[in-house]
């Protein structure tokens, strides 16, 4: 019911903020840290069962959904909602203890995912999915804002760079379900435009999704010293070249579309990996800012 394949992912981007948030401030707080991941998880699977409830319309006239616990019946609607309020709430009272700006991010992340995406603008709107985006970044802003106290460029790259991953996510698989969400009177892009239109649409997503990557590990680059910032950058470069090139191959051949679905997987699975293993390595060999 709280979708975990999904919110594990935005757990992961969470997690990488808190990482990077303590790396750069060479503060050990592990107490601190498995508070924040506690409710930041809440939060997350509150949200996910708040929409699965909006979503029950939907779900039911879905072959991909129909088989959820509330489409199929396992359990009650009612335990989807007042049990997501109730994660919610407990999320809001820990952030709000935490952090004013954390508590901020997840407030309003939960706002935009469970009204503005799944309440008002999913079944209006070909763009509700970019209404949305918000909220996949707001965990990782909320883990970093936890505890770092004021602005950070480099937060601001990854929160972009789940922003505009989004849409290619999501689009690359409502291609694949474009019958689905027709039947169910969705009106995801592909619907709207059909499957060859709304690839040329994410042409320029995925291009800026490879730039954002680029300037990201660019900016990193000042956390480190000599090769060991190079060797960082390398790594942000090869991720940003391989989802444009994993959408390149799906754009030349229709077939290679869930492929490129798994490589956004793939993608912002191992980019913030990488943002939390090289944000470890901060304390030791990175640079004093």
């Amino acid at each position: 019911m709280t979708k975990p394949r999904v919110w594990v992912f935005l757990l992961l981007t969470g997690i990488s903020g808190e990482v990077f948030s303590l790396a750069i401030l060479k503060k050990a707080d592990f107490i601190g840290f498995i508070f924040v991941t506690v409710y930041i998880t809440l939060g997350l699977m509150g949200a996910e069962s708040i929409s699965n409830y909006f979503d029950l319309p939907i779900d039911r006239l879905m072959k991909r959904t129909m088989n959820r616990p509330l489409p199929s019946g396992r359990m009650k609607p009612q335990v989807a909602l007042y049990g997501g309020i109730i994660l919610v709430a407990v999320m809001l009272l820990m952030s709000l203890y935490k952090s004013i700006l954390s508590f901020a991010f997840m407030a309003t992340g939960v706002f935009d995912y469970t009204i503005i995406y799944s309440y008002l603008t999913k079944r209006k709107t070909s763009w509700n999915i970019i209404l949305g985006a918000y909220s996949g970044g707001a965990p990782l802003l909320a883990g970093f804002y936890a505890f770092y106290p004021s602005f950070n460029m480099l937060s601001l790259l990854f929160f972009l760079v789940i922003m505009v991953w989004t849409p290619l996510h999501i689009w690359t698989l409502s291609i694949r379900y474009m019958d689905d969400y027709s039947n169910a009177s969705v009106p995801m892009l592909p619907v709207v435009l059909g499957p060859e239109r709304t690839m040329l649409v994410l042409f320029p997503v995925s291009v800026l999704l490879t730039a954002i990557s680029f300037l990201s590990g660019y900016e990193m680059i000042s956390y480190f010293r000599g090769f060991t910032g190079i060797a960082v950058f390398i790594v942000f470069i090869a991720l940003g070249l391989y989802i444009f090139i994993s959408y390149l191959r799906a754009l030349l051949s229709r077939g290679r579309v869930m492929k490129l679905f798994a490589a956004t997987n793939m993608f912002i699975g191992a980019f913030f990996m990488a943002v939390a293993i090289f944000s470890l390595l901060i304390p030791f060999i990175g640079v004093a800012r």
